[in-house]
């Protein structure tokens, strides 16, 4: 199954080719089985800030084609939800749809068998390549794995070239809840994407675009009325890192409300970001980022540091906590 390049960039890390956000795991070298992330509570002890415990924790468990399996959140130890991904084969989507039944004759005007929203999409795609992910609450609570019901479903269809055009969920009662197209250049790099209500409303609408001219990437979000909400511009140096990152964001209006700019270093890695309010010529916040590697490279501890600029000094702000993201591997 091919993914279509996506033009998003994640912790400053080089552009890479993703699948829809909500299926795919975050990309490393080498390729990681389990990623766990976790949000630390800093604890402080004379003047240094210790990681404390975690406040938060996201586990995410991926396949060799970098696929979600699992993922959990945790509110400290708390579990506070575990899904578990099952990806189907075209034969497995197909049969998903032979289950319904949706192709006999209703035995009744007023039956509701047959009258599904997923229904209607095997009717309208039975000659269509499409795949199906079934998505399980993994949750103790659940019991038994056999005895599960999916709580959510989602029917990729698939073009000629093997890229996802659009992406149908559906709830647990097959009542259909969004529908996501995408759309994608001559490249087959992805252009945008349009994600809709079940009613076809737009929800949101995101562009793509890239500038050979200049060396950068541009990624805009847009909101239920087609307005500017979000936009980030990804500057790249020769070798293809990441230079510097400016992220914009804009209310219902599209005036900007606040503005910032991540400098990386030579692996595109953030070092340094200056947050603006506005159209401010001036920063609000400085921040320094600093980070603890595993042996593959990949960082384990990331702090991001508040700064004071005084008489043209740069200082740590030592009452502002810093935060602290820990992550830990499994590798394939």
């Amino acid at each position: 199954m091919k993914i279509a390049p996506l033009l998003a960039l994640l912790f400053c890390l080089p552009p890479a080719a993703r699948a829809q956000a909500d299926l795919k795991c975050p990309e490393f070298k080498p390729k990681a089985a389990t990623v766990r992330t976790m949000r630390m509570q800093p604890l402080k002890r004379g003047k240094a800030w210790l990681e404390g415990t975690p406040k938060s924790i996201n586990s995410v468990s991926c396949d060799l084609y970098g696929m979600k399996t699992e993922e959990a959140e945790y509110d400290g130890k708390n579990l506070v939800l575990k899904h578990a991904f099952v990806y189907k084969d075209k034969a497995g989507s197909k049969a998903v749809c032979d289950t319904l039944k949706s192709e006999e004759k209703l035995s009744t005007s007023f039956s509701d068998e047959a009258q599904s929203s997923m229904d209607d999409f095997c009717r309208k795609y039975k000659k269509k390549d499409f795949a199906v992910v079934q998505v399980f609450d993994a949750s103790p609570s659940q019991g038994r794995e056999s005895a599960r019901k999916p709580v959510r479903q989602v029917f990729r269809v698939f073009n000629a070239k093997g890229f996802v055009t659009e992406e149908h969920a559906f709830d647990p009662l097959m009542n259909l809840e969004t529908v996501t197209a995408y759309s994608y250049d001559k490249g087959n790099n992805l252009a945008g994407t349009a994600l809709n209500d079940f009613d076809g409303r737009q929800l949101r609408r995101e562009a793509f675009a890239s500038d050979k001219n200049t060396s950068s990437r541009t990624h805009s979000v847009f909101g239920e009325t087609n307005e500017l909400r979000k936009k980030t511009v990804y500057e790249l140096r020769e070798d293809g890192t990441l230079r510097r990152e400016v992220r914009s964001t804009y209310d219902s209006g599209e005036q900007p409300v606040n503005r910032s700019e991540v400098y990386c270093d030579a692996k595109g890695r953030p070092e340094k970001e200056l947050v603006y309010d506005a159209d401010a010529a001036e920063p609000k916040y400085e921040y320094t980022y600093t980070y603890k590697y595993d042996p593959k490279g990949n960082w384990t501890e990331e702090r991001r540091t508040r700064v004071i600029v005084f008489n043209g000094n740069r200082l740590a702000d030592t009452q502002y906590a810093p935060e602290i993201t820990k992550r830990d591997f499994l590798y394939y």
